[in-house]
């Protein structure tokens, strides 16, 4: 599997490898790709790929016609804005949504993402690329979501223990 960047100075190309991009997105994202990230990407210029925040990623494989798409990433705002990973059916469980999202980290050098709490898959992809849960939210949706952030990003205050507050509480 080879992880690459994506950017087409050409504007036919890219347009027509986004529209691809999205295509795979709809097709293997489980539908648990949230409206707002595909719109992101379906607006996505190759300039804007150059801004700092924004990134876009494929995993690809060697197949009998040339490389083929495994998995795709796209961040936006250092995820703040958009945080999407699809992996097709038969590269699952192989790691390669982990691969993805441990070299959007590399590459960003922090991130945050949001996951619905009932989407396992997706959370343990999340914990294991060394991003961790900072707050619980509502979704999109309105399903409990988590929201994961890479070790080192700033923290909200918010949800810092205030003055005297203890961090834990033993019942003992």
């Amino acid at each position: 599997m080879q992880i690459s960047s994506l950017y087409d100075s050409n504007p036919v190309q890219w347009e027509s490898r986004r529209n691809g991009l999205l295509e795979f997105l709809r097709e293997y994202g489980e539908q648990r790709i949230t409206l707002r990230g595909c719109r992101r990407l379906a607006r996505l210029t190759p300039d804007q790929l150059a801004l700092p925040g924004v990134s876009l990623l494929v995993a690809t494989v060697r197949g009998q016609n040339g490389r083929q798409l495994a998995g795709v990433s796209f961040v936006s705002g250092f995820g703040k804005e958009a945080c999407v990973v699809a992996v097709h059916p038969l590269y699952r469980n192989r790691h390669t949504g982990t691969a993805l999202l441990a070299a959007q980290l590399e590459r960003l050098g922090q991130l945050e993402c949001h996951v619905a709490c009932d989407n396992a898959a997706s959370l343990k992809m999340c914990f294991n690329s060394g991003l961790a849960a900072v707050d619980l939210v509502n979704g999109p949706t309105g399903k409990p979501t988590l929201l994961l952030r890479s070790p080192g990003s700033a923290i909200d205050p918010a949800i810092l223990p205030q003055g005297g507050e203890l961090l834990c509480q033993s019942p003992s």
